[in-house]
């Protein structure tokens, strides 16, 4: 029995390319993909947040589609659900704060906090304590 499985994907225009460059279209997405998820892990656990910052973030990120190029401005989504909708007081947060300490993350530590957020609202956590998922989701 194999380790793989064969799902059917579909690829924006140009990634085909992109992914063709590297070598076998099946190798390369599997291996650039467990990559890609190590190194989410990593950044997210020096991003050191609180449980009820990371509550707020998916708070603010439910339906959110966030991609490599409007990551740097999560600190800007979070900082307007703080100023006009009260989320610093509902979650017991430093609004501003957690504005720049977000505000301070690397490209690749904000696409791991979307990618916690994210898999918050794809997985079963939604059914949990939010606090629980969010701290399983986020590392705290």
């Amino acid at each position: 029995m194999s380790d793989y499985t064969r799902p059917t994907i579909h690829l924006r225009s140009g990634l085909d390319e992109q992914i063709r460059s590297r070598g076998n279209r099946s190798t390369v997405i599997s291996r650039d993909l467990e990559r890609l998820y190590i190194l989410y892990r990593r950044a997210l656990t020096s991003v050191k947040l609180t449980t009820e910052e990371a509550c707020l973030i998916v708070d603010v990120l439910n339906g959110s589609m966030m991609d490599a190029n409007t990551a740097r401005m999560l600190w800007a989504n979070i900082a307007d659900a703080v100023s006009m909708n009260g989320l610093g007081k509902k979650w017991s947060v430093d609004g501003p704060a957690l504005v720049e300490k977000l505000r301070s993350l690397s490209d690749i530590q904000a696409m791991a906090v979307i990618d916690a957020a994210e898999r918050f609202w794809q997985g079963p956590y939604r059914e949990a304590d939010i606090y629980d998922a969010a701290e399983e989701c986020f590392m705290v």
